[in-house]
């Protein structure tokens, strides 16, 4: 299993850093590029996954734990597995939002290289992506 997992701080509290991330009408507004979703139902999406010059339409879960702030995601027939944490940071209102993914198999990005590194820049991406959507729900960074 190869495992990936970035941290980024954001100025808002945890629960509307949890509420941003878990909306199905705001999951593909943080999502990489690359990445596609589309909600299929009541906990399952359709993703439309591109990596290198492949492009893999894969059928997966979602589930929200809201006493917990934790998101979980991935494939149901693939060895991909997701999720993100919001948590308290500080003193203050700010969250610690920890996102980790992790393959299995024969999957590209379990093989390290380039298809490693890309992976990490995704998840850099989606931080960055969700930062900006809850800054833009509460009016800006603070």
């Amino acid at each position: 299993m190869t495992e990936f997992e970035k941290t980024r701080v954001i100025d808002a509290e945890p629960e509307l850093v949890f509420d941003v991330a878990s909306s199905m009408t705001s999951l593909e507004s943080w999502t990489p590029e690359g990445v596609e979703v589309e909600p299929t139902g009541e906990g399952t999406l359709h993703a439309w996954v591109s990596s290198g010059s492949e492009v893999r339409d894969e059928y997966g879960y979602f589930d929200t734990d809201r006493d917990r702030l934790l998101l979980q995601w991935g494939g149901t027939d693939t060895g991909y597995e997701g999720w993100l944490q919001a948590e308290p940071h500080g003193t203050g209102d700010s969250t610690l939002a920890t996102l980790h993914v992790s393959f299995t198999g024969d999957q590209p990005e379990a093989l390290g290289g380039e298809y490693s590194a890309d992976v990490d820049s995704k998840i850099e991406q989606a931080l960055d992506r969700l930062s900006a959507l809850v800054n833009d729900r509460v009016g800006g960074p603070r």
